[in-house]
Parts: C-alpha cells; structure tokens; sequence
C-alpha cells in the first residue's frame, strides 16, 4: 500500500484506499468539529442574551415559567441539590426513569415527595429488602376476584396505580418481583392475573447505597437511563446546612402548581420536532466510543446499547423543548450527557471530564459555568416576581460552596 517502487519519482509514499478514506473521515470530523465549535459560542451567549422563556418550537412562555418556579420549589432549603432537582424534572419530562446512587440521607426520597405534592401526581414509595413479597409492591390479592376464580390483585394505592414511584434501595430486589418490575418500568404494563393492563407511570426514581452486584440485576439497571452520584453536602456546605434553620432538608412543600402537568405534557408533545443536529449526533457517537474504549477499569469494555444511545438523544430533545428552543443546543449536550452513558463511578468521572474536553471548544467550560449560572440567576429572580411564597423562597434556595461537578439548566 504504501511503499515506495522503484523507478518512482521521489515524494510522499502512496496510500491505499482504506487509508486514503480514513484520512478522509478524519479530515472531515474535525472539520465538523471545527464548525461546531464556532456554533458553540454563539450558542452559549445566544443563552445569556435571550429571553429566558424564548417561544421556540410549540411551548409557550408560560410553559418555561411554571417548570421554573417548579425547579425553585423542589429546591426550597435543599443544600447542593440542584442538580439532583433538575435531573428529577427532566425524568419526568422525558418520561424516563432515574437512578441515584449514593448513602442515606442525602435527600433522596425528600426531592420526590416534593415533586409528586408539587405536580399533584399518584405517588408510591418502597424500600425494598431482600425478603420483600409482591404484595408489597403490586398489592394483595383480591379477595372479591378470588370468589369469582380470578388471580388478580387490590392495586389502588400500589405502584401499579402510580405516575411517580420512589423505590429504595432497588437493588435489593429479588425474583419474586423482578420480572413484574422490568415490564412495569420499561413497558409500563403491568400483569394482573390473566389480563396485561396499562399503567399510567411517568417516571420511575430509585436509590440505592451501590451499584448491582450480580449479572441478574443488570437488566434492571439498564432500564434507568438517567444516573446521579449522589454525595453528601461538601464542607463548604455543612455550614450552610447546619445554620439554615426549618430551611434545612427535612421541611415539607406544601404548594402545587396546578398547571405544570399541563406544561409538562405540552413539552413532550414538542419534544419529537426538536431537531438533532450532526454535531451533536457526532458527539454521542464518539462518546459511546470513549465509554466503550474506557471500561471501568480503564482497560476498555464499557457497553453503550444502541437502545440507551437512541434514548439519550430523545431525552436531548425533551431538554431543549423545556427551554423552547427547536434545536438541541451544548447547553443540553453539557447538562445531560454525563448522566446517561456510564455503568460505574470511575466511568462517570472520565465521562464528565471527556464532555468537558470534547463537546466544548477552549475556554468553553470555565464560560459555560459563568454563563450558565447567569441564567440561573435570572430563572430565580423571576420566579420570586412571578409567585409569592415558596416559590420566592426558593429563589436564595440551593447553592451551597464548591465548584459543581456537572453542569444543569433545566
């Protein structure tokens, strides 16, 4: 292929074809990449100097309004919880499941029970064990369906009536309910005797101390697309946490807003005409590839499924529609991948520090941090003009010291 024969003039040894395409593809990536990266920053100050309920796709502005002042309230005296806050209302606009890992008392369970009182949604909490029975989940058996020779089960008030489901400590979960569970979460069917009902789950939210130790848990894993390490509050926070009073994790949310399932509806239903440009197609590409030449252990075989990797782009999607934008921005592509493609902490880590290399021109990350909490600020202060109580409350709430880990900015 590339050697020289003799007779031939002098100059650079000829390529075959394989290697001639190859340096054309590369060629032209990192012509993409070139181009994107001037898109970058018009994007990142298009952020700050935009309006921020825009009217992009078919959302309102008032749609843009209500998830904010929804953001705020979730956060009311939750100390470097935003993320967490965020990630939570993106599950449920993209109608996906979330996965927090991380010890107790980290206000896990807290951050639902908030968003189901604030949204006004069925909810459902369990803490699973290893001796749990299905009778603790999808409820006992019918007693008037046994007099008519009927398998079924009393559901009102189980998971199988629920549109938010908390469950601890997930992976706790035995084969009594396991497969009931999976077709529950992924397929949101459930099998009550000899009937397949629908059900009429949003968004799934479970926790746990650890990650799955046996193979038979890794079905289950996969079924949550959204993944958060969830560490205690830093020591810049303790500060914080310990002098903010009846603020402090642990005071209730009393308020709803009887209008945000009807923008969260409205936002799914632009979701599907956000655009996906190449560029970002190229990213998740060459992520799934890093994740993959990664492992966990560094020395690669790390598994992105083309199911999870279709999934994380519709999610995408759903964030840009939140913003009302009809194009999926950096911004989404910074504030969501690293929480979709990894399988362990050590992989979540590299996954984070590559978004902020790649999906970022030079100098991108230190000004999307800026820029970002720009936008936040502005999202805060109009939501204390917008609502009074809570809402305004929640416009000091969160923070916390510490540079953050990962970016968020729904």
């Amino acid at each position: 292929g590339a050697e020289r024969r003799a007779g031939d003039p002098a100059g650079p040894p000829r390529m075959s074809v394989a290697e001639a395409a190859e340096e054309a593809e590369v060629g032209a990536s990192a012509d993409l990449r070139e181009r994107a990266a001037a898109r970058v920053r018009q994007q990142l100050t298009a952020s700050v100097n935009a309006p921020h309920n825009p009217r992009g796709v078919s959302v309102a502005g008032s749609v843009g309004a209500t998830v904010r002042r929804a953001t705020a309230l979730l956060e009311v005296g939750l100390i470097e919880r935003e993320c967490e806050a965020r990630l939570l209302l993106l599950a449920l606009v993209g109608g996906e499941h979330l996965l927090l890992l991380g010890p107790p008392g980290t206000a896990k369970s807290e951050l639902c029970r908030r968003l189901s009182t604030i949204a006004r949604l069925g909810y459902f909490e369990r803490t699973l064990t290893r001796f749990s029975t299905p009778e603790e989940l999808f409820g006992p058996l019918s007693l008037a369906a046994l007099e008519r020779d009927e398998f079924r089960r009393a559901t009102a008030g189980y998971a199988p009536t629920a549109e938010l489901l908390f469950l601890d400590e997930i992976f706790k979960s035995n084969s009594a309910i396991l497969n009931t569970l999976l077709t529950l979460l992924n397929e949101r069917l459930f099998d009550d005797g000899a009937k397949r009902e629908r059900v009429p789950l949003l968004s799934a939210v479970a926790a746990s101390n650890e990650g799955p130790e046996s193979d038979d848990l890794s079905a289950l894993y996969d079924r949550f697309l959204l993944r958060r390490l969830v560490a205690p509050v830093s020591d810049d926070g303790v500060l914080e946490l310990l002098l903010g009073g009846e603020a402090a994790e642990g005071g209730s949310v009393d308020a709803a807003l009887p209008d945000l399932r009807e923008a969260l509806e409205e936002v799914r239903a632009a979701a599907p005409s956000v655009r996906l440009p190449r560029h970002v197609a190229l990213l998740l590409r060459d992520a799934r590839a890093f994740v993959r030449e990664t492992g966990a252990d560094g020395l690669g075989g790390g598994y992105v499924s083309d199911r999870r990797l279709r999934r994380s782009a519709e999610l995408l999607k759903a964030c840009a529609a939140a913003h009302g934008r009809d194009t999926v921005s950096v911004v989404d592509v910074a504030a969501v991948l690293p929480h979709v493609l990894w399988d362990t902490a050590e992989e979540a880590a590299a996954l984070a520090e590559w978004v902020e290399d790649n999906a970022l021109p030079d100098g991108g990350a230190e000004q999307l941090r800026f820029l970002l909490e720009s936008v936040r600020s502005r999202a805060a202060a109009e939501a204390a003009d917008e609502s009074a109580g809570p809402a305004a409350e929640a416009a000091g709430g969160g923070g916390g010291g510490g540079k953050p880990t990962h970016y968020h900015y729904l």
